[in-house]
């Protein structure tokens, strides 16, 4: 039955696009993933899209599956317009992002872009973001503005300083949890900026200074206490990222000396008939 579901979201999914893409392309859909293509030639224009995320979301909030995948939707077409259109980089500054992916994106295809190591798990990349489209920035077009690629990294964090940070919290037990969820498409990027971690790390209170960066829309902290805390960091992530088209980490970090390091939480289910003394 869940196969059958999900090669009718994909139907869904390609019908969607095929009716919104311009003129000359089309939607092919197969093997959980999407492809754009030029209709007449077969040429391929964008690369296999996974759908497994959307579907993942779908079945956890099957009444939200038709907003997941017109969201999903407007994301390809913004891409698609991002690749259709001539973008160039000179006189765009204004308009260059940090963006990030996790590290398996950029070995696919490492020098076709502009990037740099974020941790062992995640990549920095740089997208150019205005009215003719999104488009992630290639090495070619690095090249065509003559631009080095600390430049262009000057340019994207100059403009994500200029972006509010909505915050909101949560108190869980005595752990507290910030949620920061720009309506942007940069939320997640935010962990660049070292005055944010700065200021979580200066009002902490507990053991230590959590960080999630499960996908694009989305930033947590957590002022963790003890095991219980980061259990509850672990879930969280895992959850947010297993929702998302674009995950980016499944595993939350802890922030050490200047550094993001991944952990993972073991849980114990507590047995029936298991001692007082069994770990749950």
């Amino acid at each position: 039955m869940e196969n059958t579901n999900r090669q009718s979201l994909m139907q869904k999914t390609v019908e969607l696009l095929n009716r919104q893409l311009p003129a000359g392309l089309s939607c092919v859909g197969g093997d959980g993933e999407i492809r754009i293509v030029e209709t007449e030639s077969g040429k391929q224009l964008i690369a296999g899209l996974p759908l497994t995320p959307l579907f993942v979301r779908a079945e956890k909030t099957p009444q939200e599956a038709a907003e997941l995948t017109q969201a999903f939707t407007r994301r390809v077409l913004a891409i698609v317009q991002g690749h259709l259109k001539p973008m160039t980089l000179k006189g765009a500054e204004s308009h260059i992002y940090p963006v990030l992916r996790h590290s398996s994106f950029v070995k696919k295809n490492p020098e076709r872009w502009v990037h740099r190591t974020h941790t062992e798990q995640t990549s920095i990349l740089y997208a150019l973001d205005d009215a003719k489209g999104y488009r992630l920035i290639e090495q070619e077009m690095l090249v065509s503005a003559g631009w080095t690629a600390e430049e262009l990294h000057r340019h994207a964090i100059s403009n994500l300083q200029q972006l509010p940070i909505p915050k909101k919290q949560q108190k869980v037990g005595p752990n507290t949890i910030t949620f920061i969820a720009a309506a942007d498409g940069y939320a997640a990027s935010r962990i660049l900026l070292p005055s944010l971690i700065e200021e979580m790390e200066a009002s902490r209170t507990g053991d230590v200074l959590g960080v999630a960066i499960p996908h694009p829309d989305v930033l947590v902290f957590g002022d963790l206490h003890g095991d219980s805390g980061a259990e509850l960091l672990s879930r969280l992530t895992y959850d947010f990222a297993s929702k998302s088209s674009m995950p980016i980490s499944p595993l939350p970090f802890v922030w050490e000396t200047g550094d993001l390091i991944p952990i993972v939480v073991v849980t114990h289910e507590k047995k029936k008939g298991a001692g007082p003394g069994a770990k749950s």
